[in-house]
């Protein structure tokens, strides 16, 4: 009952505006992971904290959870930099899936990419929706991905797969078809953990605080984005050819830059 009224309590505060440490995060979504919550409360710590928008502590504490506790952790031997895209979704252009070609052009070229992707959940298709229509094998476990990123220059690792993430992710992902900050944190628990990346996200708002995410996290080099249409009016979790696209570039330093691009 205490465990219950405590996170309860810390649903409230999200509700009304509060936020919560990392380590406060990180503690609360373990017991999301774990099960120790019922359902309803789960549901409501995930659409409160999405509703209120969650701070780059928040993303990092419920990364750290999944990253912990919940993901298969693999390090491939490659030389060069480890490289990820992905676009988190819930945007208001529903386009193909974009970071996905983008990144089998990027490994022809010789970047080593180890992506991590899900399948549609507020979208049409996910990365691995249109993969396993093109045969792949999308419910392998993490070695052989690793393999495949050793050897091929290439990999996904199936985020609402059992075989990546055993716990609980593949379990709550499967339970859910809204956007929440799963889109964002749960994206960033890529197995082989690479150090630079694209990612293309929902809003405008939140592309500064991704990249401070990013940063927190432990990434060395990343580029936020989102686009937009040609009016403005709607947004997409990628680089525009229709609109200008706002970017926050993370850079080694630690500094982050903010710019916008027009094609």
């Amino acid at each position: 009952e205490d465990s219950l009224r405590y996170f309860g309590s810390q649903v409230d505060r999200l509700i009304k505006g509060g936020n919560l440490t990392r380590v406060e995060a990180s503690i609360l979504f373990k017991q999301i992971l774990n099960n120790q919550q019922p359902d309803l409360q789960q549901g409501a710590f995930l659409a409160a904290i999405t509703a209120k928008g969650a701070t780059p502590a928040e993303i990092a504490g419920i990364w750290e959870a999944i990253y912990e506790i919940d993901t298969v952790q693999v390090c491939p031997d490659v030389n060069g930099p480890l490289v990820e895209n992905c676009g988190t979704g819930m945007d208001g252009i529903k386009t193909f899936n974009i970071s996905t070609a983008a990144s089998l052009v990027a490994a022809s070229d010789g970047i080593t990419m180890a992506k991590h992707g899900a399948r549609a959940i507020t979208s049409k298709c996910g990365a691995i929706d249109i993969l396993e229509t093109l045969g792949i094998d999308v419910e392998c476990d993490a070695n052989l991905v690793k393999r495949s990123i050793e050897r091929a220059g290439i990999g996904i690792f199936n985020g609402m797969s059992a075989q990546i993430h055993p716990s609980a992710l593949y379990r709550i992902l499967s339970q859910i078809r809204f956007g929440t900050i799963l889109n964002v944190a749960g994206s960033l628990a890529n197995p082989a953990r690479p150090a630079y990346a694209v990612r293309g996200v929902y809003a405008k708002e939140i592309v500064r605080p991704i990249a401070q995410s990013m940063r927190e996290i432990g990434y060395k080099r990343a580029f936020v984005v989102h686009g937009r249409s040609r009016d403005d009016m709607r947004g997409m979790d990628e680089l525009s050819i229709l609109g200008r696209s706002s970017v926050a570039e993370l850079a080694e330093d630690g500094t982050i830059q903010e710019y916008i691009i027009n094609p």
